[in-house]
């Protein structure tokens, strides 16, 4: 009745379609946003049949002897629409371990979904890994703002704010990425010695796939960019992909107006407004300076799991 089959580039509108209809996709996991870059992983995606009709999918990918859902990717896991019932899910998960095994692959690392981004509730797939699969759990710590209950910001956070607005600062959505891009790359350069996920390049190509999805809203003086943040936007969550100021707009607290500003719209459409993780090294190390700024804004926890099982 259940029938796992390897995804194929030339199913990519059908693999799309699912997404858009699924109850728990995004548009991080349509291919025009996955394959971006198909050249760094080995894409090992799986969709799921029930009696000839798709019925659930799962991206992936495979590095050495590992299958990642998916490597590339904030989060993955299984796809799956209103009618996919528990039980088809448990069997969903025997199935793959025996055709992973089978390929003589020896581990997982699952990435699923977190239930903030779900259209209607999609863990199916957290009862199914544990039962089937006695997985091993890692947990990231996100900071995230409901509209329903909205926190108080700490008073460095509003003074912040006033300071930048009594500075002449803008807020104001951009389609050119390269003045932002430049502040983010030196800001990672300089405290951590990294690069940021995509290049200018390939964000520059996202955001023209995903116009509606791939936002960024500046803080500017004058024309000079002093800060930004890079904004996903999905069904019920405004996620911020990348912040950054420069030191001059650390000194005018560009940031603090910026998401003033940037909150207060999002939640006007969106349930959620999600700043990110704020751990380190799988989830073992609280950045608690970098926590302790989006707390400041209102936001509270909400975590990141990933999980890992032998086969």
């Amino acid at each position: 009745m259940l029938e796992i089959r390897r995804y194929t580039s030339n199913q990519a509108d059908t693999w799309n379609q699912f997404v858009a209809q699924s109850k728990n996709g995004t548009f991080m996991l349509d291919r025009r946003y996955m394959d971006y870059h198909s050249n760094r992983f080995c894409d090992n995606s799986l969709m799921v049949y029930r009696r000839g009709a798709l019925y659930a999918l799962l991206p992936g990918n495979v590095s050495d002897d590992v299958f990642y859902s998916h490597q590339g990717l904030t989060y993955g896991g299984l796809l799956m629409n209103e009618k996919t019932s528990a039980a088809d899910v448990v069997q969903i998960f025997k199935l793959l371990n025996d055709l992973l095994r089978a390929e003589g692959l020896r581990r997982v690392v699952y990435k699923p979904i977190p239930w903030i981004y779900h259209k209607q509730p999609s863990e199916e797939d957290l009862y199914a890994i544990v039962e089937v699969c006695g997985a091993r759990q890692s947990r990231g710590l996100s900071s995230t703002i409901t509209r329903e209950c909205l926190n108080s910001w700490y008073r460095i956070r509003e003074c912040g704010a006033k300071h930048a607005r009594k500075a002449g600062i803008i807020i104001e959505e951009t389609d050119d990425f390269r003045p932002f891009w430049q502040t983010l790359t030196d800001n990672l350069l300089n405290r951590y010695g990294l690069k940021p996920v995509h290049t200018i390049d390939e964000i520059t190509m996202l955001h023209s796939r995903f116009p509606n999805h791939i936002r960024l809203v500046v803080a500017k003086k004058g024309d000079e960019v002093l800060g930004g943040t890079v904004l996903y936007v999905s069904n019920r969550v405004v996620h911020s992909q990348y912040i950054a100021a420069s030191p001059r707009g650390k000194e005018l607290h560009v940031l603090d107006l910026l998401f003033q500003e940037v909150i207060r719209e999002s939640l006007k459409d969106h349930v959620f407004f999600d700043f990110g993780i704020s751990t380190e090294k799988h989830g073992t190390y609280l950045n608690e300076q970098l926590i302790y700024q989006k707390e400041g804004f209102g936001g509270r926890g909400i975590c990141y799991d990933w999980y890992e099982w032998d086969l």
